[in-house]
Protein backbone atom coordinates (compact mmCIF):
# COMPACT_ATOMS: atom_id res chain seq x y z
CA UNK A 1 0.00 0.00 0.00
CA UNK A 2 1.00 3.47 -0.68
CA UNK A 3 0.18 7.35 -0.65
CA UNK A 4 -0.98 9.30 2.65
CA UNK A 5 -1.26 7.95 6.00
CA UNK A 6 -4.35 8.92 7.91
CA UNK A 7 -5.39 8.86 11.68
CA UNK A 8 -7.89 10.57 13.66
CA UNK A 9 -8.73 11.23 16.76
CA UNK A 10 -10.50 13.70 19.36
CA UNK A 11 -8.56 16.53 19.99
CA UNK A 12 -6.20 16.33 23.21
CA UNK A 13 -8.14 19.07 25.40
CA UNK A 14 -6.87 17.19 28.37
CA UNK A 15 -3.19 17.54 26.99
CA UNK A 16 -3.92 21.36 26.07
CA UNK A 17 -5.34 21.30 29.82
CA UNK A 18 -1.69 19.93 31.22
CA UNK A 19 0.29 22.22 29.12
CA UNK A 20 -1.36 25.26 30.33
CA UNK A 21 -0.15 23.88 34.02
CA UNK A 22 3.19 23.17 32.94
CA UNK A 23 6.32 24.26 34.35
CA UNK A 24 9.96 22.13 33.72
CA UNK A 25 12.47 25.28 33.62
CA UNK A 26 15.32 23.31 34.83
CA UNK A 27 18.94 25.71 35.44
CA UNK A 28 20.28 27.27 32.83
CA UNK A 29 18.18 26.61 29.80
CA UNK A 30 14.45 28.25 29.11
CA UNK A 31 12.03 25.85 27.95
CA UNK A 32 8.30 26.41 26.31
CA UNK A 33 5.88 24.02 25.27
CA UNK A 34 2.61 24.06 22.99
CA UNK A 35 0.41 22.26 20.54
CA UNK A 36 0.47 23.23 16.75
CA UNK A 37 -0.91 21.53 13.43
CA UNK A 38 2.43 21.94 11.90
CA UNK A 39 4.54 20.58 9.13
CA UNK A 40 7.22 18.94 10.82
CA UNK A 41 8.77 18.13 7.00
CA UNK A 42 9.50 14.84 5.48
CA UNK A 43 6.28 14.96 4.31
CA UNK A 44 4.93 14.84 8.07
CA UNK A 45 1.89 16.87 9.25
CA UNK A 46 -0.33 17.16 11.90
CA UNK A 47 -0.52 17.89 15.53
CA UNK A 48 3.01 18.27 17.20
CA UNK A 49 3.98 18.73 20.68
CA UNK A 50 6.76 21.69 20.26
CA UNK A 51 8.97 22.14 22.98
CA UNK A 52 11.86 25.00 22.71
CA UNK A 53 14.89 24.97 24.51
CA UNK A 54 16.84 28.19 24.58
CA UNK A 55 19.72 28.06 26.40
CA UNK A 56 23.58 27.88 25.37
CA UNK A 57 24.82 25.22 22.90
CA UNK A 58 25.86 21.64 23.55
CA UNK A 59 28.67 22.71 20.63
CA UNK A 60 31.59 24.99 20.90
CA UNK A 61 31.53 28.07 20.93
CA UNK A 62 28.23 27.51 23.32
CA UNK A 63 26.69 30.49 22.00
CA UNK A 64 22.64 31.25 22.86
CA UNK A 65 20.06 29.25 20.42
CA UNK A 66 16.94 28.38 20.44
CA UNK A 67 15.65 24.97 19.47
CA UNK A 68 12.76 22.94 18.41
CA UNK A 69 11.86 19.38 19.09
CA UNK A 70 8.85 18.31 17.37
CA UNK A 71 7.06 15.54 18.69
CA UNK A 72 4.24 13.93 17.24
CA UNK A 73 0.77 14.06 19.14
CA UNK A 74 -0.52 10.02 18.96
CA UNK A 75 -4.34 9.73 17.75
CA UNK A 76 -5.53 8.62 21.14
CA UNK A 77 -8.35 9.27 23.32
CA UNK A 78 -5.97 9.18 26.68
CA UNK A 79 -6.89 10.14 30.11
CA UNK A 80 -5.26 12.84 32.03
CA UNK A 81 -2.56 10.21 33.84
CA UNK A 82 -2.14 8.68 30.39
CA UNK A 83 -1.58 12.04 28.80
CA UNK A 84 0.28 13.37 32.30
CA UNK A 85 3.03 10.17 31.48
CA UNK A 86 3.23 10.87 27.57
CA UNK A 87 4.39 14.18 28.31
CA UNK A 88 6.73 13.45 30.51
CA UNK A 89 8.32 11.04 28.40
CA UNK A 90 8.46 13.17 25.63
CA UNK A 91 10.23 15.78 28.06
CA UNK A 92 12.54 12.46 28.66
CA UNK A 93 13.05 12.16 24.73
CA UNK A 94 14.60 15.68 24.50
CA UNK A 95 16.48 15.67 27.97
CA UNK A 96 18.03 12.13 26.50
CA UNK A 97 19.25 14.05 22.72
CA UNK A 98 20.43 16.65 25.40
CA UNK A 99 22.70 14.73 27.31
CA UNK A 100 24.08 12.84 24.41
CA UNK A 101 25.02 16.39 22.64
CA UNK A 102 26.52 17.16 26.06
CA UNK A 103 28.50 13.95 26.85
CA UNK A 104 32.19 13.91 26.25
CA UNK A 105 34.71 11.69 26.52
CA UNK A 106 38.59 12.52 25.58
CA UNK A 107 36.99 15.90 24.53
CA UNK A 108 35.21 13.65 21.88
CA UNK A 109 31.26 13.26 21.21
CA UNK A 110 30.29 9.64 22.83
CA UNK A 111 27.04 9.68 21.24
CA UNK A 112 26.26 12.44 19.02
CA UNK A 113 22.76 12.40 17.85
CA UNK A 114 21.85 12.47 14.40
CA UNK A 115 20.34 15.03 12.92
CA UNK A 116 19.99 13.62 9.49
CA UNK A 117 16.39 13.01 7.42
CA UNK A 118 15.11 9.64 8.58
CA UNK A 119 16.88 9.92 11.74
CA UNK A 120 14.97 9.69 14.94
CA UNK A 121 17.55 12.39 16.91
CA UNK A 122 16.32 10.37 20.08
CA UNK A 123 18.13 7.31 19.17
CA UNK A 124 21.67 7.22 21.34
CA UNK A 125 23.62 5.65 17.93
CA UNK A 126 27.20 4.00 18.85
CA UNK A 127 29.24 3.90 15.73
CA UNK A 128 31.61 0.66 15.31
CA UNK A 129 33.12 -1.27 12.37
CA UNK A 130 31.90 -4.61 10.56
CA UNK A 131 34.82 -6.32 12.58
CA UNK A 132 33.59 -4.77 15.98
CA UNK A 133 30.03 -6.78 15.15
CA UNK A 134 31.19 -9.55 14.24
CA UNK A 135 33.57 -10.45 16.91
CA UNK A 136 31.88 -12.65 19.49
CA UNK A 137 32.27 -12.38 22.99
CA UNK A 138 35.26 -15.03 23.35
CA UNK A 139 37.05 -12.41 20.92
CA UNK A 140 36.91 -14.77 17.87
CA UNK A 141 35.88 -13.45 14.45
CA UNK A 142 32.69 -14.58 13.07
CA UNK A 143 32.40 -14.96 8.76
CA UNK A 144 30.27 -12.21 7.21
Amino acid sequence: MTGVMRQEAPYPQILADLLAGLDYNPPGRAWAFRLDDTDRGQGSAGLTLIINITGPNSYPPHRTISVNHYMLVPPAAYNRQSWTDWLFEQITQVELHERMEYFRIGGQVTYAPNHGPGWSPYLRTVLTTGTDRRTSFRGELNPA
